[in-house]
Parts: C-alpha cells; structure tokens; sequence
C-alpha cells in the first residue's frame, strides 16, 4: 500500500543519478542553455561506486522492487564504472529489476551486450530516440542515430529487454508510426510516446510557440515547434485555459490544490550525483537548474519558487543539513530518521507561500500534472468504474476514459453501448462492482459485460486485451445468509469467463487477450474509512503496474491470472 511517510522500510524503488555527465545537448535539458552549452551552475560530477555499494547492502537489495537509473542533469552510461555499478547490485540480488534511461549514443556494441547479460531477464533499458535518422539529432544534440539503433540491436540480440521512447515535436510527428514499426522490427518490447510539458513558460503560465536552439556563441539556429497533433499533445497542457477559468489567479490553485505526491504513492526516492537523497528529481532541479538563478532563462522561473530571492527548495534542503541527508556522509536509515520527511509532508496541509513548497504543488497537483502527463502508453484505455477507487487510479494513470454511474452508464443495463464503445480502444479494464451483496446489481453483471465485449471484439477480428477485476472473496467467503453467496458467485462466474477467454486466445479463436487480476482487500479511501480497516491494502500502484507489464509481453503470450494477496496485519 502506499506509505503514509517516508521510511527506510517503506520505500522500494531509489532511483539514481550516478552522474552528471552527458554526451548530448538536449535544448530543453536544464543541463543545457538551450543546447548552447552547460548550464554554468550544475557541478560535474560522477557519484563513486564505492558510496553507492556502501549504501545498498544486501538486505537491503534482497528488499527492493527496483532500482531506477535517471537523473535530472546526465546519463548513466557516463560513468566510468557503470557496468561495474550494475555488477554491484546484481551480486547482492539476483533478481532486483535494474531499469534505466539513456541516449544510447556511447560505447562500443560489445559494451551493450555485456549489460545485456548482467541485467538478464530482471531489468529493462529505455533508449530515448526521438524521430528517425534525418529528425533525430534536432533533439538530440550531438548523439549518433546509427550508433544508437547499433547499440540497441546488440543490447536485444544479447537477450535484453528494451523500450523506445520518443518525444514528438512538430518536427518528427510524421515519423512516429515509423518509429514504432522499426523498433517492431528491431525487437524493442513497446513503443512509447513523450507528449512534452516542456513548452510552459513556468512564470506567466502560458506556452510558448517555439524553443530556441543556439550554438555555442549563443545564435540562435533553428527552433523547436511543439507537436500540432492532438493525440500527441500533454493532457495538462491541454486542459489548462479551462484550469485558468476556474482560477483566474493561478496562485490559488498552487496555494489549494491537493497534492498527490508521485514519490510518495509509488514509495520511492531519488539520489542525486552528489549523494543527497530527496523524495524526486523534480526537487533535485531546483538546486541546479539556472532558471531558478534567473527566472529569464528558459522555461523560466516561478516567482512563489524564490522567498526573499532565495530558492524555495534550497533554504528548505539546508535547513535540516545537506551532509545529513546525503549518503556520502549518512546511511539510508539515519536519513529516513530525518524531520525533513515528515516535515515535507506537513508542508502540503498549508495553502500559503512559503509553508507550501511550490515545486510540489507545480508538479503534483492534483489537476495539473504535466510531468506524469508526458509519458503515455501508446495503447488506449477504456475503464468501467473509473470515477472512484481502483479504477480511478487507472484511469489517472493511463490517461484513460472512465464510464460510470456517474457518467451516466450501469453496467446493467448499457452493455450493449459499453460494448460497442469498447470497439475504439486497445485495452478494456472490466472494473465495476458487482455488489456490495445487498444491492440488486450484484446480479453477474460484469461477466455479461465481459462476454458482450468478448463477442463484439471476436466479431471484429479485434486485437487488444482485456482485464476482469475479480476478487479473492470468490475463492474463500463463505457467509451465513444466501443473499452474500451472490457476490461470490457472481465473481466466480467472471473467473471461469475470463479464463475461457484467456483459452480461446490460446487456441487461435480471438486475436486479443484477456487477463484475470483477482484482488485481496485495495488500499482506497472507501477502504480506509470501514470499520474492518487495519492499516493494510494493495497498493494501486502495483495493479497498474502489472497492468502495464500484461500489456508488453511478446505477442504471442498472455497472462492468464495475477493474484493479489496482502497481510492485513503487516507491520512497516
């Protein structure tokens, strides 16, 4: 479940930036003046092996989900002792997902081969490749296209998971499906889009039109256009002049938005090249980035991000001591043990400035979240249910259309519609109740929705997946009235559907997959507020993360079933 605090215990997922060298020179990269040169206040430097092996122990790597390998300012592949690093964290845990993020514009073909095989089948390597060889270096200043696609294959060949990432601009918005059939043929295991939130001018709150690219004496050379297609544009961005309507003053939706803490729900953190641990990168920029020395530079500096001329976030790191929060001079244990997290956290109850840190209100805001906006899956989600609970985090997560009760649809009378709507979209999650026991729609409702879809998807030819939320109640509730035995079967009849499904596939008869999420108790508001609540759920975030993982497997195999159980009594 999601942590209510930061912990050493708690938290599963360190992303680190083991460097900040790059070989690139990204525009919109804070790194960068736009692509001119190096921003003059960011400190080069490579975080030694040595303090990152001291750091994670064994039982500590044995505990973890995943280490993330990204950083604001560099790429992992600059450092010296990369590989060395990823041998590290392979010894102490053979199973630990390592994941990072790259260029993939350096080293040798044999250099990715041999990542391949110390990652093995536990880990993931995102290349960000954004158009094709004639648009690709307009971003990606001074990478390679060739060297990088090289690099790739050889990583894959040698047995290596791979994703390609690319952000759309105006410029490659033509070349996406292109992209995406390459990186098909390659081996790539899914192809994602960026829809980019970088095109705000973060002080007036308005976008801009283009992004100057300049040499290095400062001329400007060509500029960035964003993307003019809808469906690669951010969300956030999007839906903000309907946000300024609601809040003329800006300020106010800063100063009153709920903040819904990326780091937080997904119980991780990040450590930067210099081995200071903060909840996000997003933090991490506001001690480099220059626009936060002068608001002028691109994308410009809030002013509720400065007090008294000081960074917000800076005077609030230096409060509780770098040297205390860095692993250089601390261990992880004694940094959770630091007021800094709690006090955080407290911070986001105020509606004032300075109290509340701007940075966290900018990026996890409840209605504008340009930053998890940029990353989209390339599939589209339709989800029942998807105005409260689980599939609310859904359909936030994946940036899908909810249809509910208060959508105007029942599952018990609109299968017919909410199947033919299911027809325009790639993955149906099958998510709404059928009960609580005593109401009269506990009545196999969501098994007829699934064979409706089922049929209308086989009659199609469709390819897609579908996802039944079943129950393990099914499996083991045995009540003393008949009347709670309709929940149970009812669920029990979605298992034994949803498992024919998963045959016919199999069998050649559909093209599309389906795949049963059976879950325990969910950690959600309506959970939280019952009487039987003891402090235990699923964590959303680990359905939308197998969500994701059903979705990318090869295409010739589904998951059948996933199973969710949780101690009830478990002890952080």
């Amino acid at each position: 479940m999601p942590s209510n605090s930061w912990s050493y215990l708690s938290i599963d997922e360190y992303q680190i930036e083991v460097t900040t060298y790059c070989n690139a020179a990204c525009p919109q990269c804070p790194r960068n003046n736009n692509g001119s040169g190096v921003n003059p206040y960011l400190t080069l430097e490579h975080l030694p092996r040595v303090v990152i092996d001291s750091a994670f122990d064994s039982e500590l790597c044995n505990r973890l989900r995943q280490v993330f390998f990204c950083g604001s300012y560099g790429d992992p592949i600059m450092h010296p002792d990369f590989l060395d690093i990823l041998r590290d964290f392979r010894r102490k845990c053979p199973t630990l997902w390592l994941y990072l993020h790259t260029n993939g514009s350096v080293h040798d073909t044999e250099y990715w081969q041999e990542m391949a095989k110390i990652i093995g089948g536990y880990g993931q390597v995102d290349f960000n490749i954004d158009g094709l060889e004639s648009t690709n270096w307009l971003y990606r200043r001074n990478t390679d296209f060739n060297k990088i696609i090289a690099n790739a294959t050889a990583y894959i060949n040698a047995g290596g998971r791979a994703v390609w990432n690319f952000i759309v601009f105006e410029h490659n918005q033509d070349q996406v499906e292109q992209a995406r059939e390459l990186s098909k043929k390659i081996g790539f295991r899914d192809f994602k889009y960026r829809a980019t939130g970088r095109f705000l001018n973060h002080k007036t709150m308005n976008t801009f039109n283009e992004w100057p690219v300049q040499t290095k004496s400062g001329q400007v050379e060509y500029v960035l256009t964003p993307t003019t297609l809808d469906k690669y544009k951010n969300q956030s961005i999007e839906i903000l002049p309907n946000l300024k309507k609601q809040y003329p003053d800006m300020q106010e939706y800063f100063a009153n938005t709920e903040i819904c803490c990326d780091s937080l729900a997904g119980s991780k953190v990040a450590i930067n090249a210099s081995g200071l641990v903060l909840p996000c990168n997003m933090l991490n920029h506001n001690l480099s980035d220059a626009r936060f020395r002068d608001q002028s530079v691109l994308p410009c500096g809030n002013d509720l991000s400065t007090v008294d001329g000081k960074n917000q976030v800076q005077e609030f790191v230096a409060r509780y001591g770098v040297d205390n929060l860095n692993i250089r001079h601390k261990s992880l244990k004694e940094i959770f043990a630091n007021s800094f997290w709690v006090d955080l956290m407290n911070s986001w109850k105020y509606n004032t400035f300075p109290e509340r840190l701007f940075e966290c209100a900018m990026t996890c805001g409840k209605q504008f979240t340009k930053v998890w906006d940029q990353t989209k899956m390339t599939k589209t989600f339709l989800i029942t249910g998807g105005n409260r609970g689980l599939g609310q985090h859904l359909t936030e997560k994946f940036g899908g259309t909810s249809i509910s009760r208060a959508d105007g649809y029942d599952i018990t009378k609109d299968i017919k519609s909410i199947a033919e709507m299911s027809l325009k979209y790639d993955v149906f999650v099958n998510n709404a109740f059928d009960g609580p026991p005593q109401e009269n729609w506990a009545n196999f409702a969501q098994a007829q929705v699934y064979m409706a879809v089922y049929d209308a998807w086989k009659v199609a030819g469709k390819t897609g997946h579908i996802f039944n939320i079943g129950s393990t109640g099914s499996k083991n509730i045995v009540a003393p009235e008949p009347r709670f035995e309709t929940y149970r079967v009812s669920k029990a009849a979605l298992e034994h559907a949803s498992r024919q499904g998963t045959q016919a596939f199999k069998q050649n008869l559909v093209a599309f997959k389906t795949t049963l999420i059976t879950l325990d108790r969910l950690d959600t508001e309506l959970s939280r507020g019952r009487a039987t609540w003891t402090g235990n759920g699923i964590n959303l975030t680990d359905i939308s993360n197998f969500i994701q993982y059903a979705t990318a497997v090869s295409q010739n195999t589904a998951v059948e079933e996933a199973t969710f159980y949780v101690n009830f009594d478990h002890k952080a």
